[in-house]
């Protein structure tokens, strides 16, 4: 896994930061609405796999931070446990919702589930961590414990905030650029992962490019 990735998880291991870490990113007003805008996307990733006839039914959230989607999926009947590498944000979710959210401590390139045991997994926060070898073995693993889904979200490059730096970053003013999925290469590392690019919800729904998020919706190959 990337040094990014390695420093997240430092981060999250700590007790402080994991018993405030809603306070500073949902609690706030403008954490509130990004919060809202994040959840009805899902909620819409959601509804297309209802209509294309794979509805959830179960699901795992991996990995869950604090237990931020249940509320969203216990709204939906959708039986759903979730899995952290961070024992400490997992005492905050089971301190905030208690047993009817089963959850347990895993690392995502490892879950302790059978294969197609679930009608989707979410990866929610999650991918942007990870350089291209660690993003393709999650992935992977999680294209072998769902039946049909995976809801995903990541950072593109069709909006201002790219624009921005690739201009700053000719004119020498930005030593680098980070990474942001084009829509080839996000469907480039799904297919090697057995998944299929099936809908694309920005984080914006009328102003896609005043954002660098999108929550999609993959599908696995059939097995």
């Amino acid at each position: 896994m990337s040094a990014t990735f390695e420093r997240a998880k430092a981060r999250y291991r700590d007790a402080d930061v994991a018993a405030g870490y809603d306070s500073w990113r949902y609690e706030t007003p403008r954490g509130r609405r990004r919060n809202q805008r994040d959840l009805a996307a899902i909620g819409r990733a959601l509804d297309e796999a209802e209509r294309l006839g794979g509805p959830v039914r179960a699901a795992l959230d991996l990995p869950c931070g604090t237990g931020r989607l249940a509320p969203l999926l216990f709204t939906r009947s959708i039986a759903a446990a979730g899995a952290d590498v961070s024992l400490e944000m997992l005492r905050e979710t089971f301190r905030k919702l208690g047993k009817k959210f089963p959850i347990f401590q895993c690392s995502a390139d490892a879950i302790p589930i059978r294969d197609r045991s679930l009608d989707a997994v979410f990866a929610i926060r999650f991918l942007f961590h990870l350089d291209r070898e660690g993003r393709a073995a999650v992935l992977r693993e999680m294209a072998r414990v769902t039946r049909r889904w995976v809801i995903l979200d990541i950072r593109h490059r069709y909006n201002l905030r790219w624009a921005g730096w690739r201009i700053r970053h000719a004119l020498g003013l930005l030593p680098r650029v980070q990474h942001r999925f084009s829509r080839a290469g996000l469907e480039a590392e799904l297919a090697e992962a057995g998944l299929s690019l099936r809908g694309i919800y920005p984080s914006r729904r009328y102003f896609g490019w005043a954002s660098d998020k999108w929550t999609v919706l993959a599908e696995a190959a059939p097995r």
